[in-house]
């Protein structure tokens, strides 16, 4: 196999070659202050405030809590157990699927 010489330099863009080798390529100039700064861009922005309005919706259904609640203090809420079988198989099964990590 022959391996061909590149034509160019192997990285885009211009070379310093009056930089010495190690030095750093350029310079930023310090925030005034010495201050670190932080640009937090619209779609972030817009995330963040999604999240807090989701944060605020109730998802749980009140009126099925209740009446659960109800049932267990009155001693008349029935477990199905062919129901929670059933989740349990499909627990297992779907913890067996997963790759090891």
């Amino acid at each position: 196999m022959k391996i061909e010489k590149r034509s160019g330099p192997a990285r885009a863009g211009k070379v310093d070659k009056t930089r010495p080798k190690g030095a750093p390529a350029e310079a930023r100039p310090a925030s005034p202050g010495g201050a670190d700064r932080v640009e937090i861009g619209a779609a972030t922005t817009t995330l963040r405030m999604a999240e807090e309005a989701l944060e605020a919706v109730d998802v749980a259904d009140a009126a099925k809590v209740a009446a659960v609640k109800n049932a267990l203090d009155s001693g008349t809420f029935q477990v199905d157990a062919e129901v929670v079988a059933d989740k349990l198989i499909d627990t297992a099964k779907e913890a067996v699927k997963k790759p090891a990590r």
